[in-house]
């Protein structure tokens, strides 16, 4: 039996927009499908259940490891790219979701 997910709606807040939301939600749906391991499709499907709220999991230490890996990961392979690529992909993330400071670079703290 498969279990009921919440919507994007959820994910709503004052700070986050509806695109964001969706963003947010596809994103959980692709980790509780088992894209990034065992620790945060579990995670993913707490969240997407409604059985933790997405602040509360990221604190639990088991998930807090492992987004941590996975954002090192991610950072990694974006310094990798090169400038011409990061610079397609953040505009194309940019028009999807706005930029997510006023100068629209990426904030240094996430990479």
């Amino acid at each position: 039996m498969t279990e009921q997910h919440v919507g994007f709606e959820e994910f709503v807040t004052p700070g986050r927009s509806a695109d964001r939301a969706r963003a947010l939600h596809g994103v959980l749906q692709r980790l509780a499908a088992g894209s990034a391991g065992g620790a945060l499709q579990e995670m993913a499907r707490e969240v997407l259940t409604g059985r933790i709220g997405l602040r509360d999991a990221v604190r639990v230490g088991t998930y807090a490891e492992a987004l941590g890996e996975g954002t090192r990961a991610l950072c990694a392979a974006w310094r990798a790219l090169p400038e011409e690529e990061r610079a397609r992909y953040a505009d194309e993330a940019r028009r999807t979701l706005g930029a997510p400071r006023g100068d629209g670079t990426v904030p240094p703290y996430l990479c």
